[in-house]
């Protein structure tokens, strides 16, 4: 089976797993016309530009972004394709997390993209290999989760602009909420940007 649903905070396309490839192709031929009917039924527009500033994107009431993956991309329907800088190192752990260096230094290298603020930054805060994937989350997601503040402030002092996206395993595995990370680094964000 497949099908596009909505879902209290975004869009989640799904699609059977015994059919992936058939069912990968119907949803990139019909995504944008099950999207009209979610623009009809909410009555808010897909905004075509990938990085609108918030008053304009609330004032013309396209408050809609959608990105979308290279698979599922089709143009034409005002999606934006997923094409975000990450940190991604795809590394292995079994003692600790990556250092904020390891991070700004890994999304430095995408030095054109870094540069363009129409590439989101996204902080990849995870392992891959080396212990149990709940094990590496703890790794990461205990007391040093806090590095990602760290690591957007660096990118903010060299770049001029902050991190869009943390990808993290199991969020809320240690003592220190992603939440309340996310909050410092959006005040941090609005007392220089605004």
């Amino acid at each position: 089976s497949s099908g596009i649903t909505q879902s209290t905070g975004g869009i989640n396309a799904e699609y059977g797993k015994d059919h992936a490839e058939d069912s990968r192709s119907y949803i990139r031929e019909h995504l944008g016309e099950e999207l009209k009917h979610l623009q009809t039924s909410a009555k808010v527009q897909i905004n075509p530009d990938p990085n609108p500033r918030l008053g304009d994107a609330i004032t013309s009431n396209k408050r809609l972004l959608i990105f979308v993956n290279g698979g599922f991309y089709r143009s034409g329907y005002g999606f934006n394709p997923l094409s975000q800088v990450e940190s991604y190192i795809g590394g292995g752990a079994t003692a600790s997390c990556y250092s904020t260096q390891e991070i700004v230094n890994k999304l430095m290298s995408d030095k054109y993209r870094v540069a363009n603020d129409r590439y989101p930054l996204q902080v990849d805060w995870y392992y891959t290999y080396g212990l149990c994937l709940w094990d590496l989350a703890g790794l990461c997601d205990e007391m040093v989760l806090h590095r990602i503040v760290e690591v957007n402030k660096e990118i903010v002092n060299r770049t001029h602009r902050p991190i869009n996206l943390v990808m993290i395993d199991y969020a809320g595995k240690g003592n220190v909420r992603l939440a309340d990370v996310v909050k410092e680094i959006n005040q941090y964000n609005i007392k220089l940007f605004t």
